[in-house]
């Protein structure tokens, strides 16, 4: 009896809750028009986007590159000996300033003066053996020896003529004839002989002026001068000490100009000229700029750094620079390249891409750019614009490929 009680209990519950379940279902309420307006539609447009917009426009600009570079000094010279001797006078010392032509050394003159004389006696002797006479043109033929000689060849000469008349007429024997040729033929020898000797006195005399002029050149070598205008980078000799031919005295650096030797990035190797303009700093003077132009350009690129190396001539007129300083440099390439610009603020990045939105038919293009220089509120679109397509130029990142827009002001 206590298991159908059971059984009627639970099926009772059972039976109950079926129909609660069917009469909620059946009980819905309908919605309210309050509650109906607050959805939105799932149909509906979205919305458009009010932006402002602007033009790309093409503006010139100026093209540079920076880089880094050495100071260099314009030209290094080593000052030597020309001849042997002992060092008189040393006019410089380390850092001295010294001009094109100036006596920076002497060495002791007086076996350069000695055989200045000896040169000029032997010249002397041989000169007055021929009886030159200074300055007057000096002709072989009124040498003494060619004087003797040329009188027994004319004599000789009228001798045989003479002969040879009377030959044909049969007034002298034959040998008489023969021995007057011979004469004149001993008589016109005699008479070369003696005209190449006073040539080979003559070719002796210059040979003689030569070496009187090497002793001559041996006193001024002696004299030691600067060949440029810079300053004594080491002094490599002591006064007193003797130096042979070639020893060294001084070592020169000219420090105007100097030279900017600097490595240009490939990329920028095609634009670099010669000519073109180089803005340069150093550590030593801050604030400072200084002016170079390019004067050399190398013939190839760095194989491992795959950079041009240019060198520019930098004006130092003041000698503020120093060989050997570091420098940054600007290279200006192109002073007025034309660029395509939009506003700075039509660029948006998002998830490391850089883009815009162009303003085609009411809509929003996105497009992937490539930036190039800053100028004030502007920027350079390398790659993504061109010139005279629109672009939004506020609320840029609302907006995404084919939002609809509205330009507001």
């Amino acid at each position: 009896m206590s298991f159908t009680k059971t059984t009627l209990t639970l099926c009772s519950a059972l039976l109950f809750a079926v129909l609660g379940a069917a009469c909620s279902g059946g009980s819905k309420q309908p919605e309210t028009s309050a509650e109906a307006a607050a959805k939105p539609a799932a149909s509906a447009t979205p919305a458009a986007v009010e932006v402002t917009t602007a033009s790309a426009i093409t503006r010139g600009l100026q093209r540079d590159v920076q880089v880094v570079g050495s100071m260099m000094a314009d030209d290094e010279v080593v000052v030597s000996a020309q001849v042997a001797g002992e060092l008189s006078q040393l006019n410089v010392d380390f850092g001295s300033v010294v001009s094109q032509g100036q006596v920076i050394a002497v060495i002791d003159q007086r076996d350069a003066k000695l055989k200045v004389e000896q040169a000029e006696a032997t010249l002397k002797q041989t000169t007055a053996r021929l009886g030159m006479k200074e300055g007057v043109k000096f002709n072989p033929e009124q040498a003494a020896d060619v004087k003797v000689a040329k009188t027994s060849l004319d004599w000789a000469k009228m001798d045989l003529d003479r002969n040879t008349k009377l030959i044909e007429n049969g007034d002298i024997a034959r040998s008489v004839y023969d021995q007057a040729t011979i004469s004149y033929n001993a008589a016109q020898a005699r008479y070369q002989a003696a005209l190449d000797a006073v040539n080979q006195q003559l070719a002796l005399v210059e040979q003689q002026r030569s070496a009187l002029a090497l002793a001559k050149k041996a006193i001024t070598d002696t004299v030691v001068r600067s060949p440029i205008t810079g300053a004594v980078k080491e002094k490599l000799a002591a006064k007193g000490s003797y130096l042979a031919v070639g020893g060294k005295i001084a070592s020169l650096v000219k420090i105007n100009p100097l030279r900017l030797r600097a490595d240009i990035p490939e990329s920028y190797a095609a634009a670099v000229r010669k000519g073109q303009t180089m803005t340069l700093s150093v550590e030593a003077f801050p604030g400072r700029t200084f002016s170079g132009r390019i004067v050399r350009i190398g013939p190839s690129l760095n194989e491992q750094t795959r950079a041009l190396t240019v060198e520019a001539e930098v004006n130092n007129s003041g000698n503020l620079l120093r060989p050997g300083m570091f420098a940054k440099a600007q290279l200006i390439t192109a002073k007025d390249a034309p660029a395509v610009m939009i506003p700075a603020r039509a660029v948006v990045t998002v998830a490391g891409l850089t883009k815009v939105f162009v303003i085609e038919n009411g809509k929003a293009v996105e497009r992937i750019v490539k930036l190039g220089t800053t100028d004030g509120d502007l920027i350079e679109i390398v790659e993504g614009v061109k010139e005279g397509e629109t672009v939004a130029s506020s609320n840029a990142d609302k907006l995404e490929q084919g939002t609809v827009v509205t330009a507001g002001k």
